[in-house]
């Protein structure tokens, strides 16, 4: 089969009248949550999951990172170029902005020991934070050791069906990647002893604004 022959197939493929790409249903009614307030809800849950929680707000979310930084005696910073506005404003030793194809500077990846992200929301009932690949590249969120992750409490849902369908409205379409991080990442694959920061970050924080 040749290439046209099959982009064909795959075009008229995805107007079978079978096939569906409506919202998905959410089970949030089938939820049980101890608390209506879902702000209140989020930092519960993600404070279980071993995340951070700073309560800050627009005014002062530039103040609430060098305090991070200082706490964790951070030296390198990453961050998107989204974020170039509020990078030129912390105080640290050394600043890069992920702006360029990852091959170009995949040698010193793991030099950097904080990066700094938007969240794309956050879901009550898991406690956790959604990033996509829309607002930065996956790697910000996984190498490294610290990961500071802004979200504003106007972007917090209820459920994981709820955040999907929010973006997919939002954007036409579901990026290339979507995480949900629920904190540090973690492990017990080892005699059941849980280790943090095998995969990812070792510390995680979410800075609400």
């Amino acid at each position: 089969m040749s290439k046209a022959e099959i982009f064909n197939a795959l075009k008229n493929g995805a107007k079978h009248e079978t096939l569906f790409s409506g919202a998905t249903s959410d089970p949030k009614e089938f939820i049980v949550s101890a608390d209506s307030d879902i702000v209140a809800e989020f930092i519960a849950r993600a404070s279980a999951n071993k995340s951070i929680i700073i309560e800050s707000s627009e005014q002062r979310l530039k103040d609430s990172i060098n305090e991070i930084i200082t706490k964790e005696n951070a030296k390198n910073l990453i961050y998107p170029q989204n974020l170039a506005s509020l990078a030129s404003e912390l105080e640290i030793e050394s600043k890069f902005a992920f702006d360029n194809d990852i091959e170009s500077f995949k040698e010193r990846i793991f030099d950097y020991d904080i990066s700094v992200i938007n969240a794309r929301g956050g879901v009550s009932s898991h406690g956790v934070t959604c990033v996509s690949s829309a607002e930065a590249p996956r790697l910000l969120s996984l190498a490294p050791k610290i990961c500071v992750v802004i979200l504003k409490r106007e972007n917090i849902v209820k459920s994981l069906s709820e955040q999907l369908n929010k973006i997919k409205a939002e954007d036409g379409r579901l990026p290339t990647n979507v995480v949900f991080i629920s904190g540090p990442s973690r492990t017990s694959d080892i005699e059941l002893q849980l280790v943090l920061g095998v995969h990812g970050s070792q510390i995680f924080y979410v800075v609400l604004v």
